[in-house]
């Protein structure tokens, strides 16, 4: 087997992730499905992990330039982390089918997302209410293997005044934590669902270049163009990624 498109789609996950600071993540159960013909659920344990290695290495460079939002990050960290674990664990219970089709419904929500000039704008002024927030999403991120930051991001822009810089830094903050204790939770409650760690770490690798190419692309990419076209990608492969499981 040919690991060039593999790698290849591991680059442009880590790309999507630095420009954005969301979306790429979604990319990564697809990819790992059609291009490595993993099972679905050994698909989702596995991307977790992958997520959680180039949401870390995209977000170094913020943190050294001090770009993450602390207080709004320890409000979502905790119950994001929560809800991740949560939903890893939960999950040895639903069907793959039923995993597969959040996940699609995801990618069309995200589309949505990606095609609108501005993002959906959500009214979440009280603390538990933003803590609630953060539980959900860390539960997406659980069961279906996603990092979330399609969601975080306009959550974040709807609940602070933060720059767009600050958003992306502390999405991929929160990304990388969730993801991190969906993959600790399934490593532990579901060892038959253990990843290749080298293959983890290959595609981290490869993901986490991928983000610091995205970052320096920031300046001179067409945003706009870029997102409505991955918008405009992503309802055909949540189609292909239903209709596989039945092939």
């Amino acid at each position: 087997m040919s690991w060039t498109m593999p790698l290849l789609a591991a680059l442009l996950i880590g790309i999507t992730l630095g420009l954005f600071g969301s979306g790429g993540s979604i990319l990564t159960v697809p990819v790992l499905i059609f291009l490595l013909d993993m099972p679905e659920k050994l698909a989702i344990s596995t991307a977790l992990g992958v997520v959680a290695l180039i949401s870390l290495g995209a977000v170094l460079p913020y943190i050294w330039r001090r770009q993450v939002a602390g207080t709004l990050l320890a409000q979502l960290a905790l119950p994001g982390m929560a809800g991740a674990a949560l939903g890893g664990y939960v999950s040895q219970w639903l069907p793959a089918l039923l995993q597969l089709l959040i996940l699609a419904a995801l990618m069309l929500l995200s589309s949505v997302n990606m095609w609108r000039a501005q993002p959906w704008q959500f009214q979440l002024p009280q603390v538990w209410q933003v803590m609630l927030a953060g539980t959900a999403l860390g539960l997406i991120t659980g069961l279906v293997g996603v990092g979330g930051g399609f969601l975080l991001v306009p959550l974040l822009l709807a609940i602070s005044d933060l720059s767009s810089q600050r958003v992306v830094a502390t999405s991929l903050a929160l990304v990388f934590l969730q993801s991190g204790s969906g993959f600790v939770s399934l490593w532990f409650s579901q060892p038959q669902l253990r990843p290749d760690l080298w293959l983890v770490g290959s595609f981290g690798l490869i993901g986490v270049v991928g983000s610091l190419l995205g970052l320096l692309a920031l300046q001179y990419l067409p945003q706009r163009w870029f997102r409505r076209a991955f918008a405009l990608f992503l309802p055909v492969l949540a189609v292909s990624l239903v209709l596989q499981h039945w092939r």
